[in-house]
């Protein structure tokens, strides 16, 4: 077994030198894993450094491969800014851990600054985005919780919106569309969907799928609507007929 104790790495945040034995011990390196345990000679175990101890940023481990950022940007810009929205988010203080949405969030405030495509990082925005609608943080009131989803809404929007220029998968349109209807942006939304269209060869009952979000994108009340009553009204209906026959049984 080869373990290099003195490998290195750095925090794009704060600039601190991650060595593997900050990781963890010897015994838990050393364990093979199913695909090499009946290899006999040595062999080096792969680790993943994603987490910085010292400033507690949590992001991906090709972050802490790119070296740091410019100091100037972090300590003028970027730290300011982060610190605010660690008040806004009813932080505890500099030693507690941030939530998962806003440890997304941060790792796609650095993707740009590290050189990643648009695409990942409006995928880490809206990575913050559902983490925050999964998990809501309890020490905001309502209208907090819904500026900060705007938030990460918006920047996912205006980064996935960014790749579409090079990407050519169609299920990008038909998730900026979908983001579009959540933001409230209607007439986006129904282009993005009419695009999806023009584009996809998926299966019929995708077109038909995004052919009643067209439809009800034009509807304003349906921002907050679930997905599957958006595109199956009648199942919807069926089972609130259903409950009101086994409440009027009882």
């Amino acid at each position: 077994m080869i373990c290099w104790s003195t490998i290195e790495t750095v925090c794009p945040m704060c600039g601190y030198q991650l060595y593997v034995r900050e990781v963890g011990g010897c015994d838990i390196l050393g364990q093979d894993t199913d695909l090499l345990i009946r290899t006999r000679a040595p062999h080096v175990i792969r680790i993943e450094v994603h987490s910085c101890p010292d400033c507690r940023f949590s992001g991906y481990s090709s972050d802490f491969l790119e070296g740091r950022i410019s100091e100037l940007t972090i300590e003028t810009y970027f730290r300011e800014y982060i610190e605010k929205l660690g008040d806004d988010c009813g932080l505890a203080g500099p030693s507690a851990d941030p939530p998962t949405h806003l440890q997304y969030f941060w790792s796609g405030l650095l993707s740009p600054l590290l050189g990643h495509p648009a695409r990942e990082t409006g995928l880490r925005m809206l990575r913050a985005y559902w983490s925050l609608r999964l998990d809501p943080a309890p020490d905001l009131d309502d209208s907090g919780l819904k500026n900060l989803e705007q938030r990460y809404l918006r920047q996912a929007i205006v980064y996935l919106r960014k790749s579409l220029r090079q990407e050519k998968n169609p299920v990008y349109l038909y998730l900026v569309g979908e983001l579009c209807r959540r933001k409230g942006n209607w007439m986006h939304s129904q282009n993005y969907f009419n695009r999806f269209l023009a584009r996809s060869t998926r299966p019929r009952h995708l077109h038909n799928a995004a052919s009643r979000l067209i439809k009800r994108a034009r509807r304003r009340d349906c921002r907050h609507m679930s997905m599957e009553r958006l595109l199956y009204p009648t199942r919807d209906q069926s089972k609130t007929i259903d409950g009101r026959e086994e409440e009027k049984g009882a």
